[in-house]
């Protein structure tokens, strides 16, 4: 594009140009940018971002809050410049020098100096951030250790006022413990804490006191360092003394034991001629006395030997006739026993198989009576029908009663011609006298009950025309 043709563009599109202009002077201006906090900063990032933080009060008690503002610590994050706006708190180590301007008197009122150095900080927790950013934020380190060393100085001159000047210089560690705990409230509410706290030097108003307590001191060392020699020489001398004392008493009480010891020694040597000579005779007649003693004893063993031999045969006599005796009776005892048992046991197998038969008897009798009270039911139920069944299932055994007579004859001779057919024709005529048996004696014409059968009447009820049914009323 030649230099006409981008003017010619531009004098048409002005206003296109400047839109984008302004566009991107927005977005550059208003793009979100990176910030990184240090590890020994925190970022307060102010504006649109609001969240909660606990922070601590002046009465030392911790409050849950609504900040408009967010905090980083050893990290990164985006903000919107010309939205939000970022601070950053110092949390680095910050020496403090403590050296108290006037004398402060002490319990026992004498009036020191104190020089110290204390080691503070901004807290790392966000209690303490959050407390920091809203008291210190813009203060500078010079500020900061300004508010700390007045914090400091003021409860160093409470601990003063309650420490004699001894313990001041003898027990610096305690006097700046105790100094710490003391302002360690007042620190926190400003969000600082106290790493350490050193005392370097105490000094009086005049500068003798502490001179005088090291004189006095070293006098009362050098004093106590004389009394406790003389009390060793003293104590040295007394030793010697009663050790001498001691030694002396010793070798009396030696030459006394020896003279004891002497006196003791010659009366044992005639005491002991003398008791060797009735010992000896002791010995003596204690051998004649323990010879015939062993004669005795001997004769007395030999004759209880015999006596127990004699007692030793007699006993093992008594005990195999005893022991036969009792092997006999328990051999008796055992058989009379196993008869018993036997006998018992034989008496109740036969009560058992008694029992057994006459619990069958009894339930053969019982499925006896019940199959005949069914079939009188039955009878009951079904009449003629069930007398009809009762007699056709009894036919064959009619018939076989009829012909058994035949089936037990040898040999038959028949004359004449038919002499089969007669003989079948009496057979039958025999089984139809006893039907007419049967109805002469129980009314039961078992010929008509098969005729109404085979032509076609109900079995059960009374075949058609008799007189049952004559008189059976008529059915609706």
């Amino acid at each position: 594009m030649d230099g006409n043709s981008f003017l010619y563009f531009l004098s048409h599109n002005w206003m296109w140009v400047l839109l984008g202009l302004v566009v991107l002077i927005i977005l550059i201006k208003f793009m979100p940018r990176y910030k990184i906090a240090p590890p020994d900063n925190a970022l307060i990032i102010s504006g649109l971002v609001r969240r909660n933080y606990k922070v601590r009060n002046h009465d030392g008690t911790v409050q849950s809050k609504r900040f408009g503002y967010r905090i980083i610590r050893g990290g990164a994050t985006f903000f919107i410049p010309a939205l939000e706006r970022v601070d950053k708190l110092d949390m680095c180590l910050m020496q403090v020098d403590i050296r108290t301007a006037q004398p402060v008197p002490t319990k026992e009122y004498i009036p020191v100096f104190v020089d110290a150095v204390a080691n503070i900080k901004i807290g790392s927790d966000d209690i303490a951030i959050a407390t920091a950013a809203e008291q210190l934020l813009h203060y500078d380190a010079e500020q900061i250790k300004t508010l700390a060393k007045d914090v400091l100085e003021g409860n160093m001159r409470e601990i003063i006022g309650q420490m004699t000047i001894a313990e001041l210089v003898q027990n610096r560690d305690k006097f700046a413990q105790e100094s710490i705990k003391a302002a360690m409230t007042d620190m926190s509410n400003m969000g600082l804490e106290i790493i350490n706290l050193t005392i370097q030097n105490f000094a009086d108003v005049d500068g003798k006191v502490v001179d005088t307590m090291a004189v006095q001191n070293v006098v009362t060392k050098e004093r106590d360092a004389e009394i406790a020699r003389a009390k060793a020489m003293q104590e040295q001398n007394q030793a010697k003394v009663e050790a001498e004392a001691i030694i002396a008493e010793q070798n009396k009480n030696l030459e006394i034991q020896k003279a004891a010891y002497k006196i003791e020694q010659d009366q044992k040597r005639a005491q002991a001629d003398q008791a060797y000579d009735i010992e000896k005779e002791s010995i003596r007649k204690k051998f004649e006395t323990e010879h015939a003693a062993a004669e005795l004893t001997k004769l007395q063993k030999q004759t209880e030997l015999q006596r127990q031999q004699v007692e030793i045969e007699r006993e093992r006599l008594n005990v195999e006739i005893r022991e036969k005796a009792n092997a006999e009776k328990d051999a008796r005892m055992a058989q009379a026993e196993a008869d018993r048992y036997e006998r018992q046991a034989k008496a109740d197998a036969d009560l058992y198989q008694a029992e057994r038969e006459a619990e069958a008897i009894r339930r053969k009798g019982e499925a006896e009576a019940e199959a005949i009270r069914l079939k009188a039911e039955a009878m009951k139920l079904y009449g003629q029908a069930a007398m009809l069944e009762m007699v056709v299932d009894k036919l064959p055994e009619i018939a076989r009663s009829v012909s058994e007579p035949l089936s037990k004859t040898e040999k038959i001779i028949m004359f004449g011609e038919g002499g089969a057919t007669r003989m079948a024709r009496d057979t039958a005529g025999t089984m139809l006298q006893t039907f007419e048996a049967v109805k002469e004696s129980v009314g039961l014409d078992i010929p008509q009950m098969l005729k109404d059968v085979t032509t076609g009447g109900l079995v059960g009820k009374q075949p058609a025309g008799t007189p049952a049914e004559a008189d059976a009323p008529a059915a609706e």
